[in-house]
């Protein structure tokens, strides 16, 4: 039968084992892109003090006095991880500059050092007389229990500090971005707006109701228990399902190119990239040739990237030739990722069917899956980012050149 402590337990641990289980699959994997470690940082932040949280809600005060050093940084450093992964995947090169990154994260670190000292000047049994009596209870307790009254609040302070500063910063650069791309069509044509202002509201809403939960709600009460546990696994849950949506379609996008082509002469992209393929001793310039002859081969006249489930592997075996030696061909000598190279086959068939009768009336839907993508939105991001226009304003534009000629 299930007790009031075994509840508390239950109802604590659904949202916690949500976001970790977002986190793992971001940071177990090998990271492609800076945004996806940025995504990966903010959702582990958000875990811990989850974790935190509930140690002290459940009532292990003894351990959450042990672990009170690192309560209120790990709280600071929800925001400034949020933000990184909001300039990274606005930026270009998807990363943010070291002096951003200590700047962001000051208010964390100067909250951790401050702790240590509070450490150093409180011994346990007051920071768990201090912890027992509540917020506003122990300010009526003493001078002894002011100093860390005063950081807590403090930190409190700092937090909502960081939402009104991030809200500002992300409403200019939106305001920014979106001039941008309406100078320049293929600018982030992966971006998602809806879904990154859905991760920004699900942050915000994290922070602010955790900043406060102490402050004006009883935890004893089993009510208040439902309503914030529900509203963590609605905002962690956003949070993590939108960042995996986002991270996906920018793999699906950003090795596209948009006056990229594909043939197997090597001259001109091993001057680009630097790269050299007799130093691989795993692969020598004769395979690397015959490699990228044959995967165009392949491309052209087989045309297997119309599948949607068409896969890393799946290539492997048409060409004959290991993963790691593939991966090398695609990732050093072409400079691309599989994604990259077997978006832009299907951009362009879609191209040549695009104006056709018998698929002039299909749904975009319809033709992006025609063509092996599985979403609208990949297809979408895709297309933009390789032609500079959507599916639906290409098909306008060549009908209106065609009506004109």
């Amino acid at each position: 039968m299930i007790n009031h402590d075994s509840l508390y337990v239950i109802l604590f641990s659904f949202p916690i084992y949500q976001i970790l289980f977002y986190t793992v699959q971001l940071l177990s994997f090998k990271l492609k892109n800076p945004s996806k470690k940025y995504l990966g940082l903010l959702l582990l932040c958000m875990t811990v003090f989850l974790i935190l949280n509930a140690v002290h809600a459940l009532g292990y005060i003894d351990l959450f006095s042990d672990l009170y050093l690192i309560y209120l940084p790990v709280l600071l450093s929800i925001a400034p991880a949020f933000f990184l992964y909001f300039l990274s995947i606005t930026s270009e090169n998807h990363d943010v500059n070291r002096r951003q990154r200590l700047i962001l994260f000051s208010p964390a670190v100067f909250m951790f050092i401050v702790n240590i000292f509070v450490f150093i000047v409180y011994d346990k049994s007051s920071r768990v007389t201090f912890l027992e009596q509540g917020i506003f209870q122990s300010g009526d307790a003493g001078d002894q229990f002011t100093v860390m009254l005063l950081l807590w609040m403090t930190g409190v302070l700092l937090v909502f500090f960081q939402i009104v500063f991030a809200i500002i910063r992300l409403l200019r650069i939106i305001q920014t971005e979106s001039d941008l791309m309406r100078k320049q069509p293929s600018r982030l044509a992966y971006l998602e707006w809806t879904w990154v202002i859905g991760i920004s509201i699900s942050v915000m809403v994290f922070l602010i109701i955790n900043a406060m939960f102490e402050m004006l709600w009883p935890v004893d009460l089993l009510g208040v228990v439902i309503v914030y546990n529900l509203l963590m696994l609605i905002s962690g849950g956003l949070t993590g399902y939108l960042g995996m949506k986002q991270d996906t379609l920018l793999n699906q996008v950003v090795n596209i190119g948009q006056a990229a082509t594909i043939s197997p002469d090597l001259d001109d992209r091993q001057v680009d990239s630097g790269v050299d393929p007799r130093a691989s001793d795993f692969i020598d310039q004769d395979e690397v040739t015959v490699t990228l002859s044959r995967l165009n081969e392949i491309m052209l006249n087989e045309k297997p990237y119309l599948k949607t489930d068409f896969s890393l592997q799946d290539l492997c075996s048409l060409l004959q030739v290991n993963r790691r030696k593939v991966s090398y061909v695609l990732n050093e000598v072409m400079g691309k990722n599989f994604y990259g190279i077997v978006n832009e086959y299907r951009v362009k068939e879609a191209q040549q069917l695009i104006m056709r009768d018998e698929v002039s009336q299909l749904k975009i839907e319809a033709l992006g899956e025609m063509v092996g993508f599985q979403s609208k939105s990949s297809f979408n991001a895709c297309f933009k980012k390789f032609t500079g226009l959507t599916p639906s304003e290409y098909k306008n534009k060549q009908r209106a050149e065609n009506a004109g000629d």
